[in-house]
């Protein structure tokens, strides 16, 4: 399966807006995430469009107007956000698009079963994982790196001092 930039950076976009809006209270602008992100303003409104369609997010006017989340972190998974993008499928033959040909071969292709297969694994991996999943594993290992730097510092200053 390869994850188009649209859905990578749809991901990348929710979990920063997830991460800097303060439990939902203040709205991100995409110009911020745009920053933070590098990725381009133009290309966020297009994603943010299709996820505000989707539900994901809803936007505020104003002059203190961004985005903000349309549900909380832990509601909402990895496999919504990308599907609300693009199809999640490793192989273009089990794709279910509605706009794609059927493949000719299906009946009588004897890998098709295991391609669907690994297909439904990896949408069920994705949906397993919420934003609120990522978010608290990052703040653990920047606590846990925190706590290590300390450690070393300790260490460092206890040597000097011998």
């Amino acid at each position: 399966m390869k994850l188009s930039s649209k859905g990578q950076y749809a991901v990348r976009a929710i979990i920063d807006l997830s991460y800097y809006s303060s439990d939902n209270m203040l709205p991100v602008s995409l110009k911020d995430i745009s920053t933070r992100e590098s990725i381009s303003i133009h290309y966020l409104e297009q994603i943010f469009f299709i996820l505000k369609k989707a539900g994901i997010v809803r936007s505020l006017r104003g002059p203190n107007g961004g985005y903000l989340l349309n549900k909380k972190p832990s509601d909402i998974l990895i496999g919504d956000i990308i599907s609300s993008v693009e199809p999640i499928d490793i192989m273009s033959c089990t794709s279910k698009t509605e706009n794609k040909k059927e493949c000719g071969r299906k009946s009588i292709c004897l890998a098709f079963d295991m391609w669907n297969s690994i297909s439904g694994k990896i949408i069920e991996f994705l949906n397993s994982i919420t934003i609120e999943d990522v978010i608290s594993e990052y703040r653990y290992k920047q606590k846990t790196m925190h706590k290590l730097s300390e450690k070393s510092a300790e260490n460092s200053t206890e040597t000097k001092n011998c």
